[in-house]
């Protein structure tokens, strides 16, 4: 839960929509990260603490999250086994979630010094500010669509739990409740039709869901006390982890009806986060020692 819990410290200001330049950005030579699209490979930003791999592009773009030795968290881009370090100017909390096939980027971010998050869109070198309405919402970007469309959360205060969901399209907010639920987080649009996410029930359990055409769908890894979709691809192949009944957390590929789950030899606990139109899956995985890696892992089967 480490990559939500992140979002804890986030909070939003009123609608409107801002732009600024990129920072400059930082790269470094990686010779762990992946140079082809095959088997599994670890990875780690040079000199972090912590590294998430969220999203990945049909060419094998990745992107994620990792918390320098300052502990403070940045954005990241692999791209041809290079990482470069990516903030939104000002902030002192950059958070990349998701990466489309054009390249756009979109995540959360909090200016140093301030108590307010913001959900972005990092699209060539200008970066577009999301604010959820009205006021005083903490907002926060999940997912963006081929067509840019981006989906995330709104909350108020600290209460990630009881955070409300919005589809962001051609400027304008459409809210995403499920019916009955304490909380909706939809993570990844296909188009505007097709999105997938979680939510909290009354009895504050996490299940995934996937609302096509307006229809919700509550979406359970068999005999899991928790289950959270993290993303989709253009074949409707759903990517996530789950709790199992002892509470250790695996990663799993819903595929034509089918849960496949995965764990990362060694590891104390799995998860997926991004998956491509090839079955490609890239996320986080924990060691022994304490320590959280990203990984990509090919066609999960």
């Amino acid at each position: 839960m480490q990559s939500i819990a992140k979002l804890l410290q986030l909070v939003a200001v009123a609608a409107c929509v801002l732009l600024t330049s990129v920072a400059p950005a930082q790269t470094s030579g990686a010779s762990s990260a992946p140079n082809s699209k095959s088997g599994f490979t670890s990875f780690d930003f040079p000199g972090s603490t912590n590294t998430q791999a969220t999203a990945i592009t049909p060419s094998g773009e990745i992107v994620g999250r990792y918390i320098s030795s300052d502990g403070i968290q940045h954005g990241f881009i692999l791209s041809n086994g290079a990482f470069t370090s990516l903030d939104v100017p000002g902030a002192g909390f950059t958070d990349a979630a998701w990466i489309n096939a054009r390249g756009e980027i979109v995540g959360t971010y909090a200016l140093v010094g301030e108590t307010q998050g913001h959900a972005y869109v990092l699209s060539g070198r200008t970066f577009t500010t999301i604010d959820f309405p009205p006021g005083n919402v903490n907002t926060a970007g999940f997912g963006i669509g081929n067509a840019g469309d981006v989906v995330g959360v709104g909350y108020v205060g600290s209460d990630f739990n009881d955070g409300q969901g919005y589809l962001f399209r051609h400027n304008k907010f459409t809210v995403i409740d499920l019916p009955g639920a304490k909380g909706t987080f939809p993570t990844m649009i296909i188009d505007s039709l097709r999105i997938v996410g979680a939510y909290l029930d009354t009895n504050l359990t996490y299940h995934g869901f996937s609302l096509n055409k307006g229809v919700f769908t509550t979406i359970d890894f068999p005999s899991s006390t928790f289950t959270w979709i993290t993303g989709i691809n253009p074949e409707g192949e759903m990517v996530g982890f789950y709790n199992d009944q002892a509470g250790n957390e695996h990663g799993f590929v819903l595929r034509n009806g089918n849960y496949i789950s995965f764990d990362i030899p060694g590891a104390t606990a799995t998860e997926g986060n991004g998956i491509d139109p090839q079955g490609d899956v890239v996320g986080r995985y924990t060691t022994p020692d304490g320590n959280t890696h990203g990984y990509f892992l090919a066609d999960v089967e």
